[in-house]
């Protein structure tokens, strides 16, 4: 990887799309495990999987994802997102947390977040001394259907260091420098947290599906809101470099 482009990239824009880093098989695999989880009653769902939002006709948010089959382990681990993370963390970070996302229907769509100004009670971006730093970075991982008209994911540009409220409310609608991160199944959307960002309308009633990996600095508890969190069971059976990765760093 030539970090001095992404460097650049990520910097100016708060984002970098990874492409085809995702073999199109794994992908379809990927999509059936997740259509037999959100068919699913909650009490069906495998041990610490949970539905964090109730599930509905229009969305399903699907906790713990990892726990849920060994394909989820195996994104969490790519090489290529391994390596940017330690670069943008001086090489201190862990897995926070990752979960499935899926809209179901038309006008459908994720709500605008973050990037309002560029220092926040949990999270933040900032390069010192020719060196990013991002305390949460995420990873999004298209599924199925991330086209504009599908209501694909969406940022604003540069955001994650506006210097100003974002004077715009969280509706995509509202907000004109909304853009659409172009990215197709296989490919990865690596972004800090601090950037504004959501998805666009579903105008196309397609279902759209996304993974969602958040890495976040070592020491950074486990966030427990949607029941997320690693379980005893899986801490005890899991493979010792998922360990490694999802453990808390105290030191």
């Amino acid at each position: 990887m030539n970090f001095k482009e992404f460097e650049y990239e990520f910097d100016l824009n708060g984002y970098v799309v990874l492409r085809n880093i995702i073999d199109p098989k794994k992908i379809s695999k990927i999509n059936i495990i997740l259509q037999s989880l959100e068919r699913k009653k909650s009490s069906d769902l495998p041990h610490n999987v949970f539905f964090g939002k109730q599930k509905n006709k229009s969305e399903s948010y699907i906790s713990n994802i990892l726990e849920a089959d060994n394909e989820f382990e195996k994104l969490a681990t790519i090489p290529s997102i391994l390596k940017i993370m330690k670069h943008i963390t001086s090489n201190f970070f862990r897995l926070n947390h990752a979960v499935a996302m899926t809209k179901f229907q038309k006008n459908t769509y994720t709500y605008l977040h973050m990037g309002n100004i560029p220092h926040h009670h949990k999270i933040f971006y900032f390069v010192k001394n020719a060196k990013i730093f991002s305390n949460v970075t995420k990873v999004v991982f298209p599924i199925c259907n991330n086209t504009e008209k599908d209501g694909g994911f969406a940022v604003i540009p540069g955001s994650h260091k506006a210097s100003f409220s974002r004077p715009f409310n969280n509706n995509p609608k509202n907000n004109k420098l909304l853009k659409h991160v172009d990215a197709k199944p296989g490919d990865a959307i690596l972004f800090t947290e601090a950037l504004a960002h959501g998805s666009l309308i579903n105008k196309s009633g397609k279902v759209r599906r996304i993974l969602s990996y958040c890495y976040s600095v070592g020491y950074m508890p486990d966030w427990t809101k949607h029941n997320l969190h690693y379980s005893k069971e899986y801490m005890k059976k899991t493979s010792t470099k998922i360990k490694n990765l999802i453990r808390i760093n105290k030191d």
